[in-house]
């Protein structure tokens, strides 16, 4: 079990100046210490100075969606995975409440701020002192692009590509495909346990997020599997939440730009023998037929 500091230290990213105020004077009540951001660019400017040991974000006021700023600060502060509280409007949108609880982070109302941020907050640092969330980046087992093609294949015109990758005994089976010469991707994929193979793959969170921020968020069907329809983009990645407190980061190789792309991608590697090559293979072939 981890051990908070005697002074645990919290940051707080995109609050009103009101709400601001008001989680100052609990936090200073309950005997915390915080820094103060505005945009997530700033926090993560005082992530590695100040290294605080929870976070509250207000991503009413950060500048982007509320969605878009909780996945993008779980993707880009691993320190503080499951160990932020997040303040909702009036408003909740239906997308960031199944973001949170994706991963597991608890809402509290800005109108109830006074009454759940201190017994939140404390549980979460003081009295049930939770492991950090583990995050695995997992390893390549196949990529069917790097795959020697077929006796006889000199190229193939699909567009799909399979990537197969593991964690433990937990593989992740996906299938990207670009849609004719479209930049829309659809990637389908398969969650499954080599060591238990009984184990209960339904419902489990798969987060589909880009540079730009969340793009997809949904749960895996009975056989494991879960299906996204998006756009491509630089620096996608897949998060799959395969235990209590344990996600696999699986980061795609880079889908952005022409649909030629893909296609040069396994035009190179299975490139038409060259002429020369080719007659001295019936040359090799008659002189085995004679002997």
């Amino acid at each position: 079990m981890e051990v908070a500091r005697p002074h645990p230290r919290v940051l707080i990213l995109g609050a009103l100046a009101l709400v601001r105020d008001n989680v100052r004077v609990l936090l200073k009540t309950m005997g915390y210490h915080y820094v103060t951001a505005s945009t997530l660019k700033e926090a993560l400017v005082l992530l590695d100075r100040e290294k605080p040991d929870a976070a509250i974000l207000d991503p009413q006021q950060a500048g982007s969606s509320p969605t878009t700023i909780v996945a993008a600060f779980h993707r880009t502060v691993p320190s503080l995975r499951g160990r932020a509280i997040v303040l909702t409007g009036e408003e909740r949108e239906p997308e960031l409440l199944k973001l949170l609880d994706a991963y597991s982070l608890p809402p509290i109302p800005v109108d109830l701020l006074l009454q759940q941020l201190w017994p939140c907050l404390d549980s979460l640092l003081r009295r049930n002192v939770l492991p950090r969330q583990v995050t695995d980046r997992v390893q390549l087992i196949i990529d069917s692009f790097l795959q020697p093609s077929p006796t006889g294949v000199r190229y193939s015109q699909t567009s799909g590509r399979r990537l197969l990758y593991k964690s433990g005994s937990i593989t992740a089976d996906l299938s990207i495909e670009r849609r004719g010469d479209s930049e829309s991707i659809t990637l389908v994929g398969q969650i499954m346990d080599s060591a238990q193979p009984e184990r209960e793959t339904q419902g489990v969170p798969v987060v589909l997020q880009g540079l730009a921020g969340l793009i997809g968020l949904t749960a895996s069907s009975e056989f494991g599997e879960f299906h996204f329809d998006f756009d491509s983009q630089p620096g996608v990645a897949v998060e799959i939440g395969i235990g209590e407190r344990h996600w696999m980061l699986i980061e795609l190789p880079d889908t952005k730009g022409p649909s030629e792309r893909l296609r040069q991608s396994q035009t190179f590697r299975r490139q038409p023998e060259s002429p020369r090559h080719m007659k001295d293979l019936v040359s090799k072939e008659r002189i085995d037929d004679k002997s």
